[in-house]
């Protein structure tokens, strides 16, 4: 008989029940990143389909509940995102089978922290940093707009994208895969 893994909510709990678990914050982040590609190879997997280029993109979430918890949602589209905080994104051409590192964003407050405090940042953060300076000064999505699409013009909006309607089906379809998880794991309060 295998031994039944822990979820992630008895994880947290325990760890906030008890905080001195010995291990570090760059210690979580490797044990946390070690999915990280098969991840992606995933999300590639399960488009196998698309012919041309597209882009896979992680979003970060921080549990409602559950301080101590981020999860992270892998999603591929066919437009180039527009940049958010709590982001990375990857461009995946699969003629080539190349998969090209565009950029990540933090949440928002330690990205304007990091733009207040450049002196402050540590050597291995540049790369970060700069990504957060470009996206503050509007420059990010210009960038890699024009050089993946050039003669298209560039979306303002996901409503102006060719590919706004599959995009919308797309994020509503997550949103009711979400909705449902929720609603089988919670309790219905009956008043």
């Amino acid at each position: 008989m295998t031994k039944r893994k822990k979820t992630v909510g008895e994880e947290a709990v325990k760890r906030l029940a008890n905080p001195d678990t010995k291990q570090g914050i760059i210690d979580t982040e490797r044990e946390a990143n070690k999915e990280y590609l098969s991840e992606i190879q995933k999300c590639i997997d399960a488009h196998v389909s698309w012919d041309d280029p597209y882009y896979v993109v992680v979003h970060y979430k921080k549990e409602q509940l559950l301080e101590n918890v981020i999860r992270r949602y892998f999603l591929a589209r066919q437009s180039l995102p527009t940049p958010q905080w709590d982001q990375d994104v990857w461009r995946y051409d699969p003629k080539s089978g190349n998969l090209e590192y565009l950029w990540s964003l933090p949440d928002e407050n330690t990205a304007k922290w990091m733009a207040g405090n450049p002196q402050d940042i540590h050597p291995e953060q540049h790369q970060l940093l700069h990504f957060v300076l470009d996206f503050l000064d509007k420059k990010l999505y210009r960038f890699y707009h024009t050089k993946y699409h050039k003669g298209d013009s560039p979306c303002e909006d996901l409503s102006q994208s060719p590919y706004a309607d599959v995009c919308a089906k797309a994020a509503q379809d997550c949103l009711n895969a979400k909705l449902e998880e929720e609603s089988q794991q919670s309790p219905k309060l009956i008043t």
